[in-house]
This record gives C-alpha cells, structure tokens and sequence, in this order.
C-alpha cells in the first residue's frame, strides 16, 4: 500500500511530511512547506551549500563588524572556510556564550 505524500517541498517535491525525515526541519513557505536541503545558501568562499542555520557572518566573528563583510569581503562562510585568524576570535565568542 502507497501512502499519499501530501505535503511536499514547494522546490524539489520531496516529501516533507511526518515520517519522511525532513519533517523537523522543513521550513513553512508560501505555498506549503520547503525542506531544508533546498533552503540552503551557497558558501562564499567554496561555493558549497551551507546547511541551514549554519553559516557565519563577521558578525558572528566580529562583533563590531561595520556590515561589509570578511577582510576579502566574503559575507556567509561555512565554519570549515574561516582564516585562521577568523577561527580563532569565533571560538574566544563562542567561549563566552
């Protein structure tokens, strides 16, 4: 016996409903629900996507960030595409959460 998949992401079909496996992290849109694969953003500096929730901006890494971005004016970065320098001041912040 099939089941009917009655709500699927609005971007890729896939079945976002109880039981599907995306059904925590689907995302309300405007036609029904969107999963969180295809909400995704690409990373600046590799082009991958970065999972949702995941991304850093300088604001994550330096709080006093004017807005422009990173040094080489990159905006979201997975974790793995920080500098060095970069790492280091987000894990002082992070410490201090």
């Amino acid at each position: 016996m099939s089941k009917d998949v009655v709500y699927r992401c609005v971007h890729c079909g896939e079945d976002t409903s109880f039981g599907s496996g995306r059904f925590v992290n689907r995302i309300p849109a405007d036609d029904g629900y969107s999963c969180a694969e295809c909400m995704a953003i690409e990373c600046d500096r590799c082009d991958e996507p970065i999972p949702l929730d995941e991304d850093i901006t300088p604001y994550d890494v330096y709080p006093e960030a004017d807005g422009v971005g990173f040094s080489d004016g990159n905006y979201r970065v997975h974790y793995e595409c920080l500098t060095k320098d970069e790492k280091s001041h987000y894990k002082k912040l992070e410490d201090l959460r």
